[in-house]
């Protein structure tokens, strides 16, 4: 219950920016070095573990002979949120779930990021307004 009232106040005051750049995901593998086109814009995500190099970046960024899976748009998550702030990414993640939308989501120090593919943009757009959201293109 306690979860669900956290949830509730935040819609109160969460924004969600959708950047106006489609993303490409893509894995290489882990002993190839960090491409520098990958890292050449404002937003870009890049993890590595012993089994990948994952990289998320701007798609029009990847070079056409690179395998990866392209139109993919990112909802930033926004507001006066604290590091220690339990259930920001069960509210996000959540209600795009409930509506049958494949997500993934990618977290830094302060913010959240929501991926969806642009198939399912309009819906998620939809499902975010309808619980309270509000949505501001940049």
């Amino acid at each position: 219950m306690e979860l669900v009232l956290n949830m509730q106040r935040m819609f109160e005051y969460m924004q969600l920016k959708l950047l106006s750049t489609p993303f490409a995901v893509l894995k290489l593998s882990p002993s190839e070095p960090i491409p520098t086109w990958a890292t050449q814009s404002n937003h870009f995500f890049i993890s590595k573990t012993s089994d990948e190099l994952s990289i998320i970046c701007p798609e029009q960024a990847v070079p056409s002979e690179v395998e990866a899976s392209k139109a993919w748009r990112c909802f930033r998550v926004d507001g006066d949120l604290e590091f220690e702030q339990v259930g920001v990414v069960a509210t996000v993640s959540k209600p795009i779930a409930d509506a049958g939308i494949s997500l993934f989501l990618v977290s830094t120090h302060d913010r959240d990021y929501v991926f969806v593919h642009v198939d399912s943009l309009e819906k998620a757009v939809e499902t975010y307004k309808s619980i309270g959201f509000e949505i501001i293109v940049v």
